[in-house]
């Protein structure tokens, strides 16, 4: 759980994001993407530090520069994530550490999940 969370604190800044969408495209060193987004060399540094740290990206050196590229197995456990999050009955609460009261469990059960389904419709 915590791998996933750092992932999606490095995906919480727009610049981190523009930066996938630049990877997602082409393989590209740190100058090419400050001059993508006019930024400073040293900002799109910071960015690409937080992104490697989290195993969303991965740089290779090639002569003088370093290559930046997604990491497409840290993505498709995100998209895989997400679709568990997504359908209520691939994942339990206790697999994330959450742990419900027994009244809620006891009344899933016998509302097919109804109670759970309200409770998150409000917010």
């Amino acid at each position: 759980m915590d791998k996933i969370v750092q992932i999606f604190k490095a995906l919480g800044d727009e610049t981190r994001l523009k930066i996938l969408i630049i990877l997602s495209r082409r393989r590209i060193c740190a100058k090419g993407i400050a001059k993508h987004l006019d930024i400073s060399e040293a900002a799109v540094s910071q960015h690409i530090k937080v992104l490697k740290e989290s195993g969303i990206i991965v740089g290779k050196k090639v002569g003088y520069y370093v290559h930046y590229d997604l990491q497409e197995p840290v993505i498709l456990e995100m998209i895989k994530f997400i679709e568990q999050i997504s359908n209520d009955h691939t994942i339990s609460s206790c697999k994330l550490g959450i742990h419900m009261p027994n009244e809620c469990r006891i009344s899933c059960k016998a509302n097919k999940n109804k109670c759970c389904q309200k409770t998150i419709s409000k917010n």
